[in-house]
């Protein structure tokens, strides 16, 4: 009868390592897609978390290791303490000693939609060029920037003209030229949207999407940058407005 006690014990044993292991695998993949979100928390916090998802892991798999049935304590102060110790170093001490300060930013390549393409776009029936370069922003820090992208173009008269690349959330819903670029381009995992949350020690690549409504000097936006008239991308803090990082614009 011993036998089979053992088995009945050891049942439920397997469904609670099961669970265990389960959560960790859920909650290491959603962190592993949501990046941005766990590097806006503390870095205390992160650490427990981290902690707490390899304890998960690390007590949901011992029922299936059979030589450490009988060996928890050994374990338990030959592997779980040393996961735990190594996790508390790295948020606690590596991550702050070796973090960088701010962003940095570069355009890769250069791209605008007009009515004038057969892509979709000229049913709309703007006038306006929708400009979409693809840039590269890395965060060396060690919290997520959320950050907004600006485009400020420089006309004949040595006056400043600045555009906003389109936003995820608009606060006015009524039909505009930003709400029907929106509305057309979100589906594309490839078109980043304000605001752009970086993760921290990460680098993101996409296409942000400027619509050029006008210059004051009437020009047009081909028209100015043959003209080679001056323009920069422009990063600022999405809350505070605050200017973070420029870097010039190629004609590419």
């Amino acid at each position: 009868m011993q036998p089979v006690t053992k088995k009945r014990n050891f049942r439920p044993r397997l469904v609670v390592a099961i669970t265990m292991l389960l959560l960790s695998l859920a909650a290491a993949n959603h962190i592993y897609e949501h990046p941005a979100e766990l590097g806006m928390l503390p870095l205390a916090t992160r650490m427990l978390l981290m902690q707490g998802i390899a304890l998960l892991a690390l007590v949901g798999i011992q029922p299936w290791l059979p030589w450490l049935q009988a060996r928890f304590r050994l374990y338990v102060v030959v592997i779980m303490v040393p996961v735990i110790l190594v996790i508390t170093w790295y948020y606690l001490s590596y991550l702050p000693t070796n973090a960088q300060q701010g962003l940095s930013a570069q355009q890769l390549s250069s791209a605008r939609i007009t009515e004038n393409t057969s892509n979709g776009i000229i049913e709309i029936g703007f006038a306006y060029p929708i400009y979409t370069p693809t840039i590269e922003l890395t965060n060396n820090g060690l919290f997520t920037d959320q950050v907004d992208v600006y485009l400020r173009i420089r006309d004949g008269n040595n006056e400043s003209n600045l555009f906003r690349a389109v936003r995820e959330e608009l606060p006015d819903q009524r039909l505009s030229v930003e709400a029907t670029v929106n509305g057309l381009l979100s589906e594309n995992p490839e078109y980043l949207f304000l605001p752009v949350a970086v993760p921290p020690r990460e680098t993101i690549v996409g296409r942000v999407v400027f619509i050029i409504s006008d210059l004051d000097d009437g020009s047009t936006f081909d028209e100015a940058l043959g003209r080679s008239y001056p323009a920069e991308f422009e990063l600022r803090d999405s809350e505070s407005g605050q200017l973070l990082l420029s870097f010039p614009l190629h004609h590419i």
